[in-house]
């Protein structure tokens, strides 16, 4: 049986090998495989270990062991590029004195509430501090911290630090400006140079728009829209002429963008709760702005003091305005206290006159030396018993 099987086998092997080399010689992409193809079988067509194997006595074949394959592999040799020289590395021993600077090497920073962990690594905070921003007024502010960090100094600080100076605001008061407004970075600066370009057109000067900004440095943040809205109200409820506006506007920029609603009231209490007349409230707004910003229920009990108990009129008060900014208290202590000292005199027209202005301003100490006329000991027992 085995040796029919051997005869079967090498009378197809002429076969193959000839529709191999048919293929051959038709040429094409496939030429070079059908020829190692072809040297494959004729290989196999030579006489095998199995054909060779002698023969017993019996008949049986015996086998023989195949030499071992390991021997005709061919191994690729590897150069030495291929592998790093590492003969020459010396390993440090652990009490070896290190030379190479580690100060950078710490454990990850993570998300804070602080900008004291960043202050080593981060380019920006570092610039910001030397510029005198006060940077730990911004962690109150919810997100503000991580804003400023992800901020690139070269790319989107400095810019806007170039456009403040060209707006006049003094190197010396970048840090102070950067404080009170941080939101400055989130603008586009386009609309920046508009709103600039606004003011110009209206005719404020250069610098109208430095003592604007300076004074209020969240101006930049409103639109050339909102800031034309909130000027034509003032102009417009308080019959002011070009000239007046821009007064207005350079001597209080907080009032222009102060809250409207707050505003409303002020300006209601004032002319309908006070009783002053259209152009007393314009005079009053020119001179002392500030009044506009007081607290609607501290400011009426001022002025019911003032008016009420202390005698004084509405064109009297017009003339000296601030009084109506100083506490009731305050100005109830000191006015009790000259009238037990028989000097609560406040008629210009008569002997003895004591400016009201006066009476609001400097220290309990100016108060007793250049009104009063007694010493602070006398005034503070006289506190004692209000």
């Amino acid at each position: 049986m085995f040796q029919r099987c051997c005869s079967l086998v090498s009378t197809t092997r002429p076969v193959a090998i000839d529709l191999i080399r048919s293929i051959s010689k038709s040429g094409g992409p496939r030429q070079c495989a059908s020829k190692e193809l072809e040297r494959d079988v004729e290989k196999a067509s030579e006489p095998n270990a199995l054909s060779e194997l002698p023969k017993t006595e019996d008949g049986s074949y015996t086998v023989e062991p195949l030499p071992n394959l390991s021997n005709n592999t061919s191994t690729t040799s590897f150069t030495c590029e291929d592998y790093l020289d590492d003969h020459d590395i010396r390993l440090p021993h652990p009490l070896d004195v290190c030379t190479e600077d580690l100060s950078d090497v710490g454990t990850p920073l993570t998300p804070t509430f602080s900008f004291a962990k960043y202050a080593n690594k981060s380019r920006t905070i570092q610039k910001l501090v030397n510029l005198g921003v006060s940077l730990y007024k911004f962690e109150a502010n919810e997100g503000m911290v991580e804003y400023i960090l992800n901020l690139n100094f070269d790319r989107d600080v400095k810019p806007y630090i170039r456009f403040l100076h060209d707006c006049g605001v003094p190197a010396d008061y970048l840090g102070t400006f950067i404080t009170k407004n941080p939101n400055i970075f989130k603008e586009d600066m386009d609309d920046l140079y508009t709103r600039i370009r606004y003011l110009r057109a209206h005719n404020f000067s250069v610098s109208m728009i430095k003592t604007i900004i300076c004074k209020n440095p969240n101006w930049l943040l409103f639109s050339t829209k909102d800031i034309d809205g909130r000027l034509g109200y003032f102009q417009s409820n308080f019959k002011l002429n070009g000239n007046e506006i821009r007064n207005l506007t350079v001597k209080g920029p907080k009032i222009i963008t102060y809250r409207m609603i707050h505003l409303m009231e002020n300006t209601f209490s004032i002319r309908e709760e006070m009783g002053f007349e259209q152009m007393q409230v314009k005079k009053l707004l020119l001179t002392l702005p500030r009044i506009w910003i007081k607290n609607r229920s501290r400011l009426l009990s001022t002025f019911d003091y003032t008016h009420n108990k202390m005698q004084l009129q509405h064109d009297f008060i017009t003339q000296m305005p601030h009084i109506l900014l100083c506490r009731k208290t305050r100005l109830q202590q000191r006015h009790l206290f000259l009238v037990e000292m028989k000097k609560a005199q406040y008629d210009p027209s008569k002997p003895m006159y004591v400016s009201p202005l006066a009476l609001v301003s400097g220290t309990d100490v100016d108060f007793c030396r250049d009104i009063a006329k007694t010493s602070i000991d006398i005034y503070n027992a006289f506190l004692k018993t209000f």
